[in-house]
Parts: C-alpha cells; structure tokens; sequence
C-alpha cells in the first residue's frame, strides 16, 4: 500500500516536472515570442512571432498620402495696346508667352482682341480681330504651334474705359486718348488637368 503511494507521487512528481520542462523548453524554442503562463491551471500561452509581424506591420504602416493638383503659373503678359485704327504695334515682348507655349506643347493661348468705341460697329469687330491675328502671327514667327493658338474678335464690347456721353463736347483726338486702353490684345492661358491663372 505504501508502495503503491509511493509510486503515485513520484508519478506525479515525474509529470509536474514534465509539464514545467515543457513548458519552459516551448518557451526556450520561441525565444522572441511573448511567453504568458497562468500557474492556476499550469498552461501556457504562446503569442506566435507571425502575429506579432502583423501587428508591428499595422502600426507601422503609412497612410497614403493624396497628390495634390499641379499648379503651373503660366507668364504675366500686359495687354498689348494699339493704336488708333491700327492693327500693328511696334512694342511687342512676347518672348516668354512664347516660351511657356513651347515649354507646355499641350497648353493653349486665346488671344482676345478689343477695340474703342469710335467708329461702325462692324468695322471695329473686323479690327479687333486682325489685332488679335497679328499677335497670333508674331508668336508663331517665335516658334510657337498654330494649333495652340486661336483668335477672338470682341469689338467694342468689354470696354475699359466707358463711352463718354453725348452730353459732354470732347474732341475727337481727347476721345482717341481717353480710349487708349480699350484698343489692346489680351491673354489667356489653359493647360488641360492642371490649374493655371490667367491675367
């Protein structure tokens, strides 16, 4: 009987050794896991490596970020002021419309031409055109492409300076003065899927 109690115990004992070498040895194998043992129950828990790589590979993960539009500043240019009943102007500087056109081969200039209020209506459309058209013929001597240029004739519509009244005597040459900034040629630059300014 004694015998037999013996044995129990160091049976016992032999198994709670085995059970606490296991556990260590499962431990010692996984070394760079997470070890967690409840010695209520004597069972232990091993976090495996694999999920903390995915943990680690969430945290650290970035957040992609959004590309923000391209803005493209295209040049300033002034309108370009003419004389009365003139289609020419001898102060050109189309150098760096010119070179932001060659520069961008997919941008496109509108070239709006003006005129004052003296004169037939009709006659000054004809006139604001060929305003525009001589700057467009100027560029394309600069080596800018036909196809990234085009015209519009605006007459006298989009005045600058307003139409004296009737009531008012003025001269003729004061009224060529006064409407020096209505006779001109503008810009307006585009570039398709970006964002430009025009003056």
């Amino acid at each position: 009987m004694l015998s037999s109690v013996f044995c129990v115990r160091v049976t016992f004992v032999v198994l709670m050794a085995a059970a606490i070498s296991g556990c260590g040895k499962f431990a010692s194998q996984s070394s760079s896991a997470t070890l967690d043992c409840d010695d209520r129950y004597t069972r232990c828990a091993v976090l495996s490596e694999q999920q903390n790589k995915v943990e680690k590979t969430v945290q650290n993960e970035e957040v992609p970020s959004v590309a923000s539009p391209l803005i493209i500043l295209p040049p300033t240019v002034a309108p370009i002021l003419f004389d009365f009943d003139r289609a020419t102007a001898s102060r050109l500087v189309l150098d760096e419309a010119a070179a932001f056109l060659i520069m961008y081969p997919e941008s496109h200039l509108t070239l709006h031409g003006y005129t004052d209020p003296i004169g037939q209506e009709a006659y000054n459309q004809a006139l604001s055109y060929q305003r525009a058209a001589y700057v467009r013929e100027r560029l394309l001597m600069l080596g800018v492409s036909a196809a990234q240029i085009s015209v519009q004739a605006h007459g006298e519509s989009g005045l600058l300076v307003k139409e004296i009244p009737n009531t008012q005597v003025v001269s003729k040459d004061d009224l060529v003065k006064q409407y020096a900034a209505n006779r001109r040629v503008e810009f307006e630059f585009s570039l398709p899927n970006t964002t430009t300014l025009s003056n």
